[in-house]
């Protein structure tokens, strides 16, 4: 999304090569729920032992995710900051890509000279490419389109991919494709969809008529149109029989399916860790999951206990913290539903390794101003000389 605040913004986008598949209106509903809503809890009480843990956790965050880059904009113009808010990329590229994975690659759109530049985590320059010919790099590959000449004369976009250094890896011979995820991408040669690994080998044969990326070393399928939805492991075994009127993604070894207008959770087996009773529910992260039941919303275990309640949003745990809202401002809770910074952000994303992105609002006015925070409730983004007078921070 694109949102002006003033002379300092962020803006966040990932470019793609191909659209993902057709979803069902539920689920399209519970993604918009997932990304409008990202948040809910209960005021708890922590204790000490719990204060330490989510001490450790963030302390673990930190030292993986030294080396993130986070992207800014200043003027119009876009650059990235490093987790202390430090400019590791001057703001003064046209755009951008990226994947927001720590340790992730990244590039930066120059339209005049109508090339994309490549950027490694540390904001060494990798290499560069011709304007919008390329996506971001994942598992050391990024998509890229070329123009072939097919078999009847005429000309067809296919798609390949190329390493890290923006070489060829994979040539482009393929209708419909995809970002590598865990090692394995899922492509297309005709109506059929399979995955092949960095090396371009087929792993999993075209046989799928709906495919989902890896995640937790677990993919969702469709065998056929409108079927039901399965999933297989990296090996391109069947797991799970296909029985699921939709199915998302694993993680933190559950995943939310959707059975006669309901979302429960399974293991990595199939089987029932919470039967179908949700008409809302968010991946499971640090062993709790955001759901909503007779419209009331909270968080459960994996045993299905309510253990949070009482907010009106809330998100993703990540390293211990979580955005939430008990009504009209945003602050961050621990795994405690306790407070850790104060709810006053008008906006609150969850957190992507040592930072997380925030909305302020300019007193008097409509303006809003993004940003970005850490861990201990410090903006880092903008830099205080960037801020109107009366502005509120935490």
């Amino acid at each position: 999304m694109h949102n002006k605040t003033g002379t300092i913004t962020v803006y966040t986008k990932e470019w793609k090569i191909a659209s993902e598949e057709s979803e069902p209106q539920v689920f399209k509903k519970l993604a918009l729920t997932l990304l409008m809503t990202t948040m809910v809890f209960s005021a708890g009480i922590a204790g000490p032992s719990q204060d330490k843990a989510q001490a450790a956790s963030a302390g673990t965050v930190q030292a993986k995710t030294a080396d993130q880059l986070y992207p800014v904009e200043v003027n119009g113009k876009y650059g990235f900051i490093n987790g202390k808010g430090r400019v590791v990329i001057e703001a003064v590229y046209d755009g951008y890509g990226y994947s927001g994975v720590p340790g992730g690659t990244l590039y930066v759109e120059d339209h005049a000279a109508k090339k994309q530049y490549y950027f490694s985590s540390a904001g060494t320059k990798l290499f560069e490419y011709k304007l919008r010919d390329a996506g971001i790099l994942y598992n050391d590959r990024a998509l890229y389109t070329a123009q072939i000449q097919t078999a009847g004369g005429a000309k067809a976009t296919r798609y390949g991919y190329i390493d890290s250094q923006g070489k060829v890896a994979i040539q482009p011979i393929y209708v419909r494709a995809f970002n590598f995820s865990e090692g394995l991408a899922r492509v297309n040669m005709g109506k059929a969809s399979g995955y092949i690994n960095t090396k371009g080998k087929l792993i999993v044969p075209y046989q799928y008529s709906s495919t989902t990326d890896f995640s937790d070393g677990m993919a969702a399928v469709t065998l056929a149109v409108g079927g039901k939805y399965g999933y297989i492991d990296t090996t391109g075994k069947l797991r799970i029989t296909p029985r699921y009127d939709y199915a998302t993604p694993f993680s933190d070894g559950a995943a939310a399916v959707y059975v006669n207008g309901k979302y429960g959770y399974i293991d990595k087996k199939g089987n029932y860790l919470i039967k179908p009773q949700f008409s809302m529910a968010q991946p499971f992260s640090e062993g709790l999951a955001f759901v909503e039941r007779n419209g009331v919303t909270f968080y459960i275990n994996k045993k299905g206990t309510k253990v949070i309640q009482g907010f009106t949003a809330g998100g993703l745990f990540k390293g211990g913290l979580a955005s939430a809202s008990p009504g009209q401002r945003y602050g961050y809770i621990n795994t405690s539903g306790r407070f850790v910074v104060k709810p006053q952000l008008y906006w609150a994303a969850d957190f992507n390794g040592e930072l997380a992105e925030i909305t302020l609002l300019v007193p008097d006015t409509r303006e809003e101003i993004r940003g970005y925070m850490n861990r201990s409730g410090t903006i880092v983004w903008p830099p205080a000389s960037g801020l109107p007078a009366g502005v509120v921070k935490p």
